[in-house]
């Protein structure tokens, strides 16, 4: 893989923001699902919303990590401190796509739950009920991934918008799906 590209693979671009979409969708449903009082409906319906986008994202994060691993990626831009930092935070979004769902369902099957997929069919639960390592999970899953995700989201953004604005390179453009890189 030592071929240099001058922009990213057009499946690489649609799974950044596939991914990314669906983890807007995967937040929202959560959301959504607590307007709804416990035993309602529609309560359910989105928590199993939620399951479905977070699988849906575990599957397309490892795609694209294969991807990633198989393809080359475009040059790095930025300053010598500022490479080894994007690299560092794209790493900890992998471990955030991969970690959120698998202890997401780690937190179900640990509770004896089973989970609702696609409306097709349910994850059984393979493990024996342990509410207490299921609580664990759940802090993993809802405190620390959650909020890891969203601050490695937040210098993801700025580091693209840093790039646009104040360096003025190809970055975002790069990665934009609708816009032409030079």
């Amino acid at each position: 893989m030592t071929e240099r590209v001058e922009k990213w693979h057009p499946v690489s671009k649609g799974l950044h923001w596939l991914i990314a979409i669906l983890i807007l969708c995967a937040w929202a449903s959560v959301e959504l699902h607590e307007l709804y009082e416990k035993g309602d409906p529609m309560r359910a319906w989105w928590e199993y919303l939620h399951f479905s986008i977070g699988f849906t994202v575990l599957l397309l994060a490892m795609l694209r990590l294969y991807w990633r691993a198989t393809h080359p990626r475009p040059k790095l831009y930025g300053s010598r401190w500022q490479r080894p930092v994007s690299l560092l935070v794209e790493a900890l979004l992998y471990v955030a796509m991969l970690g959120m769902p698998l202890t997401g369902m780690a937190m179900r099957q640990f509770a004896g739950k089973e989970t609702p997929l696609f409306w097709l069919f349910n994850l059984p639960s393979f493990v024996e009920k342990n509410i207490d390592v299921a609580k664990q999970f759940a802090f993993v899953h809802k405190e620390l991934l959650w909020n890891a995700l969203l601050a490695l989201l937040v210098l993801h953004i700025c580091g693209a918008l840093w790039h646009h604005f104040v360096t003025r390179d190809d970055t975002l453009r790069h990665m934009l799906p609708w816009v032409k890189s030079s």
